[in-house]
């Protein structure tokens, strides 16, 4: 079988993205790639989501996240491979952080989730697999498989066991690129700190004039790693300004060490310790306060936080928690959370009356069985509403029921899945009550979405950007058409039955004439054979059955994105209309064969301008359905969009009327 090629694919999002030079680094997770850019105005939401393999763009935790589903990993290797971005941002010559705009409006949490992010998303695969390996290892000492000194065991045991008492050297690294520092040197630190456990010489607590320094207290620390490094990196940067090059290579490491060293043992480790009990000390007291409430509340919101990638600024405390106490409850919660979208998407395989979103739902619902739910969240849940907000229903009730129950988890995962059930045996913990928990949230979910459906016809976002006081799409589209109907499904029937919908503007302003961009015959959007298009999710518009291959520009304004694949153009009119110009159903694939595009993204264009030329014949030759969408993007700022269908379209002929108040 051949090898899949993403290289298009890589080229088309980091064109959507600014361009090369809008990234300052790229790191991924386990679904998405998270883009540090330097100006996140301008990367392309609406190109970016009608990517093949991109399920959707979301600006979160001061990132911008483009998620891809189960095949992000080859997507990051064949964007680095084509780019060579950092993992890390890029600095300035002095070693200053570079004072971006984006950077200062981004508030303190959105700056703490980035860091926490950018430090754990690098071995998130490392930690979940250790996860599975610590279950392993306690089915074997629970059921008696093997004796307690039997080297298999002892090995597996030490394998899952390892990463969680060294923990700081994996954050050393990845922090190390985050705080831009030299590795060695962080990671140097980070074992310094992990040392003491390794020689029974030293004692656990040592006094200085009176003062109590801990030495054994480092083991699997989150935060007093963080800081020390942070801290380190600063202390580098200080001597590297001061210090000759010729001394460098020796006494920057040295002085860094002995000041970040000293520093950490006497000050930091201290109030990093300090600052993850006290986080623990909280969370567990908020929880014991009412158990039932905070597990149905968690289990009910935290799949919205991993909707913006915030999850991040949590999960941390989960391992403060088995840090503290030996154990955590926030891990349990987490489970019946994915358990419950699981169960939506599931649900929606039965429900689903396209075969398009069937075959997602499948998809999807394999990756929630393993954990993953941005797949079943963005491919289905999410897209159509109901199905979301059943999965999180299903997350509070399965969440209730094991706080209640006082499930309990005693190892760290960050993927919570069947497989890592075993963490779940322990003292004063159930793993039957986790079994139960899992499949009430399965359960519930899935039962909710067989019995009310998940409103197919749907497919605006629950949690889009939707200006205060607009109408949505949808109550736009049917009001156009003077109907009061409740689904999107009977307002395209009644699209397609009007050649031409009376709308009354009489009151209204008009505000931009887009004029066609080919010439042709005009059909309504409802139509298209796409439903990204045909639902209106990315906006009013036309379809246009082109009759020749000539593409112009409909409007005066600026090209704010051009493919260069030729077959895709974005516009911003000086009037501040948005414009989607796509030319074929899926002719990315065609990797510009039949295009001979003509202009540049940053362009200036005036109506009638040549975009690309096309050869609509040869592209119906290669099977794919030239019809050529013109769509306005920001339909939601506007008061009605109004498309001109009653004769075929003349190249630069009003093609689509757009009113405000």
């Amino acid at each position: 079988m051949a090898k899949k090629d993403y290289s298009q694919l890589a080229d088309e999002i980091v064109a959507n993205v600014g361009g090369k030079e809008n990234v300052k680094s790229l790191i991924h997770c386990a679904t998405r790639l998270r883009f540090r850019l330097n100006d996140q105005s301008k990367a392309n939401k609406e190109v970016l989501e009608d990517l093949p393999m991109v399920l959707t763009a979301v600006s979160a935790g001061g990132q911008y996240q483009v998620v891809i589903g189960d095949e992000v990993v080859p997507v990051y290797e064949a964007i680095m491979n084509r780019y060579g971005f950092s993992a890390t941002d890029s600095k300035a010559a002095a070693g200053q952080e570079e004072k971006t705009e984006e950077a200062k409006s981004e508030n303190w949490f959105e700056r703490f989730v980035a860091v926490i992010s950018g430090i754990f998303t690098p071995f998130i695969s490392v930690l979940a697999g250790v996860g599975v390996l610590k279950g392993v290892a306690i089915l074997i000492s629970t059921f008696h498989w093997l004796p307690a000194n039997s080297p298999i065991y002892l090995i597996i045991n030490t394998l899952a066991s390892g990463v969680f008492t060294l923990l700081p050297i994996f954050i050393a690294i990845t922090a190390a690129d985050k705080f831009n520092t030299n590795r060695y040197i962080a990671v140097a630190l980070a074992a310094a700190m992990i040392y003491p456990l390794t020689d029974a010489q030293i004692p656990e607590v040592a006094h200085l004039w009176g003062y109590a320094v801990d030495f054994k207290t480092y083991g699997g620390a989150v935060i007093p790693t963080i800081l020390a490094i942070w801290l380190e990196s600063h202390i580098e940067r200080w001597f590297k300004k001061r210090l000759p090059a010729v001394m460098q290579l020796v006494f920057v490491p040295f002085l860094t060490l002995i000041v970040a060293g000293l520093l950490t043992f006497l000050i930091i480790g201290p109030l990093g310790t300090a600052i993850g009990t006290g986080l623990a000390y909280g969370y567990k007291f908020l929880y014991d306060l009412s158990p039932l409430i905070a597990g149905g509340i968690l289990g009910a919101t935290f799949q919205i936080f991993v909707i913006f990638g915030l999850h991040w600024g949590i999960l941390p405390i989960s391992l403060i928690n088995i840090q503290a106490y030996g154990y955590d409850t926030l891990l349990a919660v987490m489970m019946v959370a994915v358990s419950g979208q699981f169960g939506a998407v599931t649900g929606s395989i039965f429900r689903a009356k396209k075969l398009k979103n069937r075959e997602i739902a499948i998809s999807a619902a394999i990756s929630g069985f393993f954990g993953i739910t941005e797949p079943a969240i963005y491919g289905i849940n999410l897209k159509y509403k109901k199905a979301f907000i059943f999965g999180l229903v299903g997350g509070a009730l399965g969440g209730a029921t094991v706080s209640a129950a006082g499930v309990k988890c005693f190892s760290y995962t960050p993927v919570m899945n069947i497989f890592e059930m075993p963490l779940f045996i322990g003292n004063n913990s159930s793993i039957v009550w986790a079994i139960i928990g899992f499949v009430v949230a399965f359960l519930s979910a899935l039962l909710l979405v067989l019995i009310f459906g998940f409103n197919e016809s749907n497919t605006e976002k629950l949690f889009a950007k939707v200006t205060s006081g607009k109408k949505s799409l949808t109550e736009k589209k049917t009001a156009k058409l003077g109907l009061n109907v409740k689904d999107e499904a009977a307002a395209s029937t009644a699209t397609e039955e009007a050649e031409h919908p009376a709308v009354n503007v009489s009151d209204l302003n008009l505000a931009e004439t887009v004029y066609s961009p080919v010439a042709g015959n005009p059909v309504p959007l409802s139509q298209v054979d796409d439903p990204v298009f045909s639902s209106g999710a990315m906006g009013s518009g036309v379809g246009v059955l082109p009759s020749e291959g000539t593409c112009v520009s409909p409007v005066d304004g600026e090209i704010t994105v051009a493919f260069p694949t030729g077959h895709a153009y974005g516009i911003k009119s000086d009037n501040g209309v948005e414009v989607l110009i796509h030319i074929g159903i899926n002719t990315v694939e065609l990797k510009g064969k039949h295009f001979d595009p003509k202009i540049e993204t940053g362009a200036k264009v005036k109506k009638g301008d040549l975009l690309t030329t096309f050869e609509p014949d040869k592209i119906k030759e290669a099977g794919y359905d030239p019809t050529t969408m013109v769509i306005v993007t920001n339909t939601n700022n506007y008061e009605a969009v109004v498309p001109e269908l009653d004769q075929d379209a003349a190249m630069n002929q009003p093609l689509i009327q757009v009113y405000s108040k």
